[in-house]
């Protein structure tokens, strides 16, 4: 059998394929990009992510990758999630299939950076929860990309494990799919000079 990767079909079956992209990968993907210095920041995050989300959608008719969706009631209830992959044929109404947010951590975990988490993780709740059930959200997912702070002295990281059981502690938090993108963690926080004296540059250039 050929191991050539299967062209989506424009049918709603197709999310099995997305959903195994996406949790798969995609995050090898990110994972190089990061290392390449392409991930600095959470815009950069967000920008790598709908590229390889493109990639694997491609032209694949009825399926369509938004960023920044306005999604819920209107007024302040409206929550906004980063990306929404969502199948849609005409005259059927629009539904959000997968649903994505990004985050970005500088250093090790704050409660600065919990609060962020938590915020994310109830808002793709909220989402999601009932469309779920309905089996029409497929996926929920909070994708963090962790760097150093290379402008301190003595740069501290998380672990990849130390973050997961971090947000594993946040209420509801086993309903979403978490990956994080974390190349830069050595043991006892060791340097990578050649990361580290390309990062600072091009961080402060972003401004």
């Amino acid at each position: 059998m050929s191991k050539r990767k299967q062209k989506l079909q424009g049918k709603y079956e197709d999310w099995r394929q997305i959903k195994n992209f996406i949790e798969k990968p995609l995050e090898r993907r990110l994972k190089k990009d990061q290392e390449k210095l392409k991930i600095l920041t959470e815009g950069d995050l967000q920008s790598c992510v709908y590229h390889h989300l493109r990639g694997c959608i491609k032209d694949a008719s009825n399926w369509y990758i938004l960023n920044n969706l306005s999604m819920g009631k209107k007024g302040k209830s409206k929550k906004i999630p980063d990306i929404v992959i969502l199948y849609w044929r005409s005259k059927a109404k629009p539904e959000p299939v997968f649903l994505i947010e990004l985050k970005e951590t500088i250093g090790p975990l704050t409660p600065k950076s919990m609060s962020g988490y938590k915020r994310d993780i109830k808002k793709l709740n909220s989402l999601s929860k009932k469309k779920r059930k309905k089996g029409k959200v497929r996926g929920a997912y909070l994708i963090i990309s962790a760097l150093p702070n290379y402008e301190k002295a003595r740069p501290k990281m998380s672990s990849t494990r130390e973050i997961k059981e971090a947000i594993q502690n946040i209420k509801s938090s086993s309903n979403i799919y978490k990956m994080i993108i974390n190349t830069q963690y050595f043991k006892k926080n060791l340097i990578d000079p050649e990361f580290r004296d390309r990062q600072i540059p091009l961080r402060k250039y972003r401004g």
